[in-house]
């Protein structure tokens, strides 16, 4: 199958087998299909597995989610990482997954189940049948890897739940041994193929990439340093030569596992999120002041090690990822000069218009600048049917997980370096001479910016009272000169809002309401 969510138009069909039984997770279609009359051939299991593959993710949770990181800024997650969360105010499609426009809590887990009760009696190829398997059951372990790292204690549902059913928590030391046993043992089943190769479908490399995520996370580095090992070996992967050109173009090696858009059939709208208002766009979130600072010199130091470092000229002689991945103020773009400064600009007359970039509209960047890694001059036609896939897992973390799990446990450290050179000097940044958890946490951050990496990083490496605590700003406020792109800085900066971290929550996010509501056996997280 060829970008297997071409054929998701028949997904309203797959519904009828998929469909939840606690009562708020009821979506059974009022048709006249049926598992009596649609588990019969081959082809219904591949119907059923498109299926399982719609909304099995969305881009929202990955470029959006770093505004729950020191990263980025968004309004509209602000509550989730700004103190203020209350089990009422925050939702989150790791718990509550979001299909046709409503909310159903475990849904997509019991999509999943009931996919794999069904098939068993599907009369098929017996090894198609277990690829198939192992791909459904890949996409439960990673909907479920999410929710225990956000949640922490989790329901853990293998089987289809009857209606009005109350379930307790499962303590995510169980969880999280469930899904590694379950990446461990589909991988088994899963062809070595790139993410071109597989058409988008789960792979090999997916699943062992995955399970290195979580050893990674739970510090288990021996395993981790194995798998990641395993899979940059498969040969199959490559790193794209193009950092700029790898998040616009499908046709690269790098991708492990994406998000399948398909213009006219199956299309995305986020570029229209990220992109310019005076393009029609939203420009919605910001990067933070923390963020672009962080990017170091082309001479591989801090801005405040480096005499290079212009503070008037601040995106000059900086890592080439941060003109690759965030526009700026002064950048040129589109035939212009991006403006998020000034409320008006001149038009091609020279006269004085309202400026739809300016960070004070409802359409302007609230921080002074927006993710690029996503985005390129478009049409808003063109942006609300955008084919452009999502990459979830790529090679440069298998290098990068390879190598901080090298220097964690003392193993491997050469080959770690090498690996981690790999990712920076694609980048055009100087080779790197020593493995150190600094050059690792750099890497990380910079390397995966707007990739809904950067919060669990926080929350493994404890990092929330220094970087979540306090104001948040974007860029210095200021006037760019609409000829030539210099910018004329002002002392004052953007200010987006106030963080408070609150330890005793560990970083978990509140069980929601609703939940509480009509489930006796839920209980709260602490701190909520």
């Amino acid at each position: 199958m060829n970008k297997l969510i071409a054929i998701l138009f028949l997904t309203t069909i797959v519904l009828v087998v998929t469909s939840c039984g606690k009562d708020f997770l009821n979506v059974t279609p009022k048709n006249s299909l049926n598992n009596n009359n649609f588990w019969q051939s081959k082809e219904d299991a591949t119907l059923a597995l498109n299926g399982a593959y719609r909304n099995w993710e969305t881009w929202a949770n990955i470029i959006i989610f770093d505004a729950m990181s020191d990263n980025a800024y968004y309004d509209g997650w602000s509550n989730k990482i700004d103190g203020s969360a209350t089990p009422t105010n925050v939702s989150n499609s790791y718990w509550m997954d979001q299909y046709a426009g409503h909310w159903f809590d475990y849904q997509r887990i019991q999509k999943y189940n009931r996919f794999l009760a069904n098939i068993e009696n599907v009369s098929m190829d017996n090894s198609l049948k277990q690829r198939y398997k192992a791909e459904v059951r890949f996409l439960r372990a990673y909907n479920y890897l999410y929710k225990v790292m956000l949640y922490g204690d989790m329901p853990l549902v293998t089987e289809p739940i009857a209606a009005d059913i109350e379930m307790a928590r499962t303590p995510q030391k169980e969880v999280k041994k469930f899904i590694l046993n379950e990446l461990d043992e589909i991988s088994k089943s899963l062809p070595i193929q790139n993410q071109i190769q597989s058409g988008g479908h789960v792979t090999k490399g997916a699943a062992l990439a995955l399970k290195a995520r979580l050893e990674l996370y739970m510090g288990k580095y021996i395993n981790a340093m194995a798998d990641a090992k395993a899979v940059i070996d498969m040969g199959v992967y490559s790193l794209h030569p193009d950092y700029r050109e790898l998040f616009l173009n499908d046709n690269n090696k790098e991708a492990i596992l994406s998000i399948q858009y398909i213009k006219d059939a199956q299309p995305t709208r986020y570029a229209q999120f990220l992109s310019p208002g005076m393009e029609g766009g939203y420009a919605n979130m910001s990067p933070t002041k923390s963020m672009i600072n962080a990017y170091q010199t082309i001479n591989g130091l801090s801005i405040s090690e480096d005499p290079i470092y212009d503070p008037e000229n601040p995106f000059e002689n900086r890592d080439p990822r941060l003109k690759m991945s965030i526009l700026y103020p002064g950048q040129r773009w589109n035939g212009r000069y991006y403006n998020p400064l000034d409320q008006q600009v001149p038009n091609e007359n020279g006269e004085l218009i309202t400026n739809k970039d300016y960070h004070g509209t409802s359409v302007g960047p609230p921080g002074g600048s927006i993710p690029k890694k996503y985005i390129e001059p478009m049409t808003v036609v063109e942006m609300k049917n955008n084919g452009n896939n999502i990459i979830v897992i790529r090679l440069a973390e298998m290098y990068l997980t390879f190598a901080e799990a090298a220097l964690e446990s003392g193993k491997n450290t050469e080959l770690g370096l090498q690996y981690l050179n790999k990712v920076r000097t694609r980048a055009g940044m100087p080779a790197a001479t020593k493995l150190t958890e600094e050059l690792v946490r750099y890497e990380r951050r910079i390397e995966f910016a707007f990739e809904n990496l950067r919060y669990f990083d926080i929350k493994r490496w404890d990092l929330g009272p220094r970087v979540l605590n306090g104001p948040v700003y974007g860029t210095r406020k200021g006037s760019v000169n609409m000829k030539t792109g210099k910018v004329t800085w002002g002392s004052e900066r953007l200010k987006l809002n106030n963080r408070t971290f609150v330890p005793e929550r560990n970083y978990l996010l509140p069980i929601p309401q609703h939940e509480m509501d009509v489930n006796s056996k839920m209980t709260q997280n602490p701190g909520y």
